[in-house]
């Protein structure tokens, strides 16, 4: 079994072309952070607020009583 050198050398330059391709390409990645919006709803129950206006209504009781005083 004869081996063609001509064939040998034709292969190698195919190879050599080839790996010498694929070094020259590159690839490129962008990423970017953009910003997420989000909407919050708040629901509070009206009991809740009616509490508020009574803790606030007896500290200015006491505000006024010590101030008559």
């Amino acid at each position: 079994m004869k081996i063609d050198t001509r064939s040998v050398v034709q292969l190698t330059l195919v190879s050599a072309i080839l790996l010498g391709l694929s070094g020259c390409i590159s690839i490129k990645t962008h990423s970017s952070f953009e910003p997420i919006y989000m909407t919050l709803d708040v629901n509070l129950k009206v009991q809740l607020q009616k509490e508020l206006s009574d803790v606030f209504g007896d500290i200015d009781n006491a505000s006024t009583s010590l101030s008559d005083s």
